[in-house]
This record gives structure tokens, sequence and C-alpha cells, in this order.
């Protein structure tokens, strides 16, 4: 069997490059010396949705475009892409050798589809793409002949309403994308014949208002996109009939207000980025199988007992996210009727405690396993605060500045951020119900940690969570307090054997500095005595006075009060010094 399906394989593929030379040589054959070809073929392979060869046309215009396609025999290729070209009109004639099942035409500057322009190939289209044009608006001729077609996407282009049956005749659409076009109004019953429609997609436009009966007629609708448009005001009925709807994203607009219930295959619901300043003022009820609500982006302040009641009937319900509003107050029962919950989103908001009156409100959600509140105002983590069942907490961006040593406990943590807070430390047990084998992303990262030397156990702690680390941020101290705080037995020694050393030079310098002191005090002392004793022994000279004053007779006079004696004309007085 599996040498058959090679071989199958083999085959097919062979025949792909044959068919693909032969409508090579048919554009070579068509262009002009010194020109590109206008196109080429693609064996399966360029576009990964299609089966079979593919005929791309690039950045030529409509005579060189619609030459190629003429040239070859009549073939019917899996898809024709043209792109980047210059096409600003569609002639009836253009495929009438090449007939796609898929049609694609972006970025063209088209404008106009003749009537009938694609009649040749309609039977056959099951695709057909004209994104990001200048079409300005749909017709029903532009559609004429196009009954099998399943797929249509006029996205990017300047549509600026839809009109009561223009769609009439494409029964058989199965997806209609019209994003990112000007449309204000669509009028009732557009869509009435669509009763085959799985996705209807008008998103990025500027639909203002949306009446009661803009869907009817889409009984097998799956999914329905909305959002990113001017919604003000919504008939809620409007929704009432969709009754095989499981995706309804109104996120993006403008409304107060929500009103939905009966959806019974509902399964995501957004409706972020609104003017809600109330869950009061949101009605949900009879929605069994909704998975996904989304409130992000909104006005919230509050989450109050009662606010979620009318979801008690949502068991289904797997993720809560109420992200980025302003919510600052959550009741202790506010999360009872949605106690199923898995995940829970409360990041950008402006809570400072995970509990009230002493209780934490998480307490009814006894399956989640994710929580995410970043970007808080949280200032502690309690023991009791958190459900034992989390496998991933995301409490980074806060003002963290206590987490209770038993805060994790019984918990099986795989994700844990908890960086950028005022953490100064953690009780060595914080992380003793986190295994490694588990642990796939911890960052505790940007705090302000302090370290005490034979306290410290964080470091050591994060080496031994290898790859599982992910933070990027300040370690402070704990990046080196092993290093810092590590002791060698001999260094050890060394640094008493040092220490006695300067306490005995310290001693020793301190007498030292007694004995200088004393020595210099009996010296002064000694100095003082010396003076008293010699003073009245001392006798100026003649010849000393002579040097200080110059007038030195009535000097001298005057201060020894003694005669002169007659000068001696006898001898010398010898005198000498005997040695005792």
């Amino acid at each position: 069997m599996l040498r058959l399906l090679i071989f199958v394989l083999i085959v097919a593929y062979a025949r792909a490059e044959t068919e693909c030379d032969a409508f090579d040589k048919a554009f070579k054959a068509a262009t002009d010396i010194n020109e590109t070809e206008a196109c080429k073929c693609f064996h399966k392979g360029f576009d990964a949705t299609i089966d079979g060869i593919t005929i791309g046309c690039f950045g030529q215009t409509l005579p060189h475009v619609s030459k190629a396609l003429h040239s070859v025999n009549e073939s019917f290729p899996e898809k024709v892409r043209i792109w980047d070209c210059h096409i600003t009109i569609i002639p009836s004639d253009m495929f009438d050798q090449v007939k796609p099942k898929y049609l694609s035409i972006e970025r063209s500057y088209l404008a106009l589809l003749r009537e009938n322009a694609l009649g040749t190939i309609g039977p056959r289209l099951h695709g057909l793409y004209l994104r990001y044009n200048h079409l300005k608006g749909v017709n029903r001729s532009m559609l004429q002949g196009l009954s099998s077609l399943r797929e249509l996407d006029l996205s990017g282009n300047r549509i600026g309403s839809l009109v009561t049956g223009v769609f009439d005749l494409t029964p058989e659409l199965r997806e209609l994308s019209i994003n990112d076009n000007d449309i204000t109004t669509i009028e009732d019953g557009t869509f009435a014949k669509l009763t085959s429609l799985k996705k209807l997609s008008l998103s990025g436009n500027q639909i203002s208002l949306i009446t009661r009966n803009m869907f009817k007629g889409l009984d097998s609708l799956e999914v329905l996109n909305l959002q990113n448009n001017q919604i003000t005001s919504i008939d809620w009925s409007a929704f009432a009939n969709l009754k095989q709807l499981r995706t309804l994203d109104l996120g993006t607009n403008h409304f107060t207000n929500v009103e939905l219930r009966g959806l019974e295959n509902l399964q995501k619901l957004f409706l972020n980025n609104n003017s809600i300043n109330s869950l009061k003022r949101v009605s949900l009820r009879d929605l069994p199988s909704l998975i996904l609500l989304s409130l992000d982006r909104n006005s919230i302040s509050e989450i109050a007992d009662g606010d979620l009641s009318g979801l008690a009937r949502s068991t289904r319900l797997e993720s809560f996210t109420i992200a980025a509003n302003n919510i600052s107050q959550i009741s202790q029962r506010a999360f009872s009727p949605i106690q199923h919950l898995n995940v829970l989103a409360m990041q950008n908001n402006q809570l400072t405690t995970l509990t009230k009156d002493g209780q934490s409100y998480l307490r009814p959600l006894r399956r989640l396993t994710t929580l995410l509140v970043s970007g808080n105002q949280l200032r502690a983590i309690g023991e009791h605060d958190l459900p034992r069942t989390l496998l991933v907490l995301a409490a980074d961006h806060n003002l963290l500045e206590k987490i209770d040593v038993k805060a994790f406990d019984g918990m099986t943590l795989h994700k844990l951020y908890i960086n950028n807070n005022k953490l100064p430390f953690l009780h060595r047990h914080t992380f003793d119900s986190i295994s490694f084998d588990t642990l796939e992303a911890i960052d505790i990262t940007s705090n302000a940690w302090q370290c005490v030397c034979g306290e410290e156990w964080l470091g050591d702690w994060l080496e031994k969570a290898g790859d599982s680390d992910v933070g990027d941020g300040v370690l402070g101290c704990l990046a080196t307090a092993a290093r810092r705080c590590a002791v060698d037995p001999q260094m050890e020694t060394d640094e008493v054997r040092s220490v006695w050393v300067t306490v005995t030079a310290s001693i020793l310098a301190a007498v030292s500095l007694l004995i200088l002191i004393a020595i210099a005090f009996l010296y002064i002392s000694d100095g003082k005595q010396r003076v008293v004793l010699m003073r009245p022994l001392v006798r100026r000279t003649d010849s000393d006075l002579h040097k200080l004053i110059g007038d030195v007779d009535p000097l001298i006079a005057r201060d020894l009060g003694a005669p002169r004696k007659p000068p001696s004309t006898g001898e010398k007085k010898r005198v000498r010094f005997e040695d005792n």
C-alpha cells in the first residue's frame, strides 16, 4: 500500500512538472524580446492552501497578463494569482482559456468587473479574492454566474455600503470577508440568501448601528466579526436567530451596554475595547457553551457580588479576561457564578489586595490554573490568598513587599513571575513546593533584595533552577551574595590572626603614645626648673651689649649701678682650672 501511495505521488509530481513546462513554454513564446514573462507556473508548495499547480502573474500590465493567459490551450489550473499588477478592469474574455478553481487579484488597482466578466469560469470557481484594490461597490452583475462560489474576499477596498440582494446570486458562499473598507450602512436582508454562510467578517469599517434584521437569513453562521467599527447602538435581538454562532467579536467599538442571551452554541465572546463602565450594564444569560469571555480595556471599576450571576449556566467557561480596566474593588463572592474558571486575567488594573474583608475573593475558583495580575498595586500575598490549583502566576510589576512563607504551599507552579516589585527578602521555605522537574519559568529580578550572609539562599536556588530562570532584570546582591559570603577555613584562620595582630598593635601604639606624653611632660617641667635656677648667674658681656645697642655706656651705668673701675695697668691675672 505504501509503495502504491509513493508511486501515485511521483506520478502526480511528474505530471505537474510536465504541465508547468507546457505553461512556461507558452508564456515565453508570448513574450517579446527583452521583456520578462508576464506569468509563470508554480508547482504545489507555492501556496500551501492549494493542491495542484498555480499560475502567478506579478508586476505587469493588463495587456501583458491577458496576452499570457490567452497563449495557452484551454487548461484548468488549481489557482491563478495576479498581484502587484496594473489591472483596473477585468475584460469579459480574460479567462476564456485558463479556468482556475481559485482566482486572486490583489494590490492591482482593480476598480471594475464588467458584467459577467467571470462568467466563463463561474461554474468552476470556488474562491474569489480581490483584496486591496479600488472597488467602490458590490453589485449583482459583478457576481453573475458565480453559482458555485464558496469564498469571497473583498477586504481592503473602498466599498461604502451593502444593499439588499447583492449576494443573491452566490447562495453557496461559506466565507465572506469585507474587512477594512468604508462601509457605513448594511441594508436589512443583505445576507438573507446566504443560508450556508459560516463566516462573516466586517471588521475595520465605519458601521455605527446594528439593526434587528441586519443578519437575517444567516442560519448557519458560526463566526461573526464586527470588531474595530464605530458601533454605538445595537439591537441585541439581531443575534437572536444566529443559533449556530460560535464566535462573536464586538471588540473595539463604542457601545456602553450588552444584552445577549439564548445563544446555545456561542463559545467565544469579545467585548473588549468598548465604553462599558459597569458590569451592571452587561447582561449575559443562557450561554451554556461559552468558553472565553473578554472584557479587556473598558472602564469597569468594580466586580460586585451578583455582577456575573448571568453566567451561572456557563459551566464550560474557562477564560475570563478583564485586563486594563480601572478595577480596584472585588467582592468576596464575585466569582462564585464562574467557579469552574481555569484562566483569570486581571492585569493592569488598580488592585491593591487579593482579599476582601480578610478573605480571598479568589477562594471560589477551585479550578483556577492561571492567574494574571501583573501591573496592579498589590503589596502582599498572604497564606490563603491564592488557590492551590495554580500552575501559572504572573504578579510582576506590582508593589509587593511581602510574600507569606506558605503562600505557595501545595501548588505545583510551572511559571512564576514576581519580578519588578519591592521584595526585600523571601523566607527560606517559600519555594519548598516548587519542583525543578516541572518548573518552566521563574523571574524574581528587579526587586529591592537585601542580603544577609548566612541567611541568603535565593542565589543558589536560582542556579539549581537552570534554564527555568528566565529573568533578564537586575538581581542586585543576589548575584554576588554566594561569592561575597563564601569563607575558606584558611582565610578564616588568617582573618582571626589578623584581628589579634591589629588589636596588639593598637595597644602598643596607645602605650607608646602615653609614654611619649609622659616624657614630654617631664621634659617641660625640668626645663622650667633649670630656667629659674640659672637666671641669677647670667651676665651679659660688653660685647653682647655692643652687638645689641650702639650707645651702651649710659645703659651700663644705669643698669648695673656699680662704679666704673680704672683700666688695669698690671699684668693680666691668669686663671687656671685644675682638675679636681
